[in-house]
């Protein structure tokens, strides 16, 4: 009896166990092929960087058409994505900024050269974890209102970047998928903070999202922000923020929570906000914009049990809350008439040991998608070799 007690046991924890690592990441073994029912393939090419701190770009050009033209019947067409994380601008770390560029060009030969382009651009930035104390009745954070207690500048973390990837078919044709983590290193920070970026060649369904060859699922995890991993750099001062510190370490506050700060802007388009946690960019035929889940994961009170609790999103223009936050940064990484919003997503749960979110990002013309654009401007190598195929 005692044995089988025992096995039993083991059995159990090792359940455990795999349930509470499936949710800190979701990994490639959970990606599956499927259709492309309108989408098309697309072949990526990964480029690495480590100068001040590490950045990756994957470029993705269509392959037999494009997701608004067909390529068919005397026409030309090719569309590029583009996903670009930088940590770093030129000799300046930056907080984390993931771009995406889309790029659809179409040269129409059954009458005459007519050429017909589409562009899209705009960035997603986290900035800042934040610790506060619900004081003022409101759910979630709301910066000269609640308590301040404490954040981290993800801005000035030391990171590290690693790359996985895996090949599937679809159609007879063999696409990539990858997998790229930006994670904090260092000994007073490591893996304190960590963006896992998925991007795929073709559609796939991973962990029961659909994913298209113009999205990129990102996983935000939060991990022993309470624990050793986040030594203080400098004393919360009131509600201000030190420049060039990077952490104030964790409270003692028993009533502490968290929540991330971030900013959406896209260039030359404005964009409107859902309340169902979605944002929309205008005036562009694809289906577009930023949403996020209503919920995050977590652990808490150093159990491996894993619950879901209640994210409360605050929105708002990029105004003097915004400018405390980061927000000069988004006129550093975009240029041109920048459309910006402000957003803080805040985790109701006490003091959690780790947390994980998951929001999507990415194009489609499919309006079932969950989606949002990034870039870093046109591609004019991309239409010079169109114009000279």
């Amino acid at each position: 009896m005692m044995i089988k007690n025992f096995i039993l046991t083991v059995f159990l924890l090792v359940c455990i166990s795999a349930y509470v690592n499936s949710q800190t990441t979701v990994g490639l073994s959970g990606a599956t092929s499927v259709s492309l029912d309108g989408d098309v393939i697309r072949s990526y090419v990964y480029g690495y960087s480590n100068i001040i701190s590490p950045s990756f770009t994957l470029t993705g050009v269509s392959i037999g058409g494009t997701i608004l033209n067909g390529g068919k019947g005397g026409s030309v067409s090719v569309d590029t994505s583009i996903f670009k994380l930088d940590t770093a601008r030129g000799i300046f770390k930056v907080f984390p900024t993931y771009f995406f560029n889309y790029f659809d060009f179409k040269a129409d030969t059954n009458q005459g050269f007519n050429v017909n382009a589409t562009s899209l651009s705009s960035v997603f930035m986290p900035t800042f974890i934040v610790e506060y104390e619900e004081t003022n009745g409101q759910e979630g954070f709301q910066y000269g209102k609640d308590t301040l207690l404490g954040y981290v500048n993800l801005a000035q973390l030391p990171y590290t970047l690693s790359k996985q990837e895996t090949t599937l078919k679809v159609d007879d044709e063999d696409f990539t998928v990858y997998q790229v983590n930006l994670t904090s290193s260092g000994s007073k920070y490591a893996n304190l903070f960590q963006m896992v970026f998925y991007v795929s060649g073709a559609p796939i369904d991973l962990a029961d999202n659909r994913l298209s060859a113009e999205q990129s699922k990102v996983d935000i995890l939060i991990n022993g922000y309470y624990g050793s991993n986040n030594v203080k750099d400098c004393a919360i001062n009131g509600n201000s923020i030190t420049a060039g510190c990077i952490s104030t370490g964790p409270s003692t506050n028993s009533n502490s929570r968290l929540a991330l700060t971030s900013f959406y802007a896209t260039v030359g388009l404005d964009f409107s906000l859902s309340g169902d946690g979605e944002i929309n960019v205008d005036g562009t035929p694809l289906n577009a914009g930023f949403s996020w889940v209503s919920n995050a994961q977590v652990k808490v009170d150093g159990s491996s049990d894993v619950k879901t609790v209640n994210i409360f999103a605050n929105t708002t223009a990029s105004d003097a809350d915004g400018q405390v936050f980061g927000s000069a940064s988004v006129n550093g990484a975009l240029s041109g008439k920048i459309f910006s919003k402000f957003l803080v997503h805040s985790f109701d749960v006490v003091r959690p040991d780790t947390l994980l979110w998951d929001p999507s990002i990415g194009a489609s013309v499919d309006n079932s998608a969950t989606a949002a654009i990034f870039s870093f401007g046109l591609i004019l190598s991309l239409v010079l070799f169109v114009l000279f195929l």
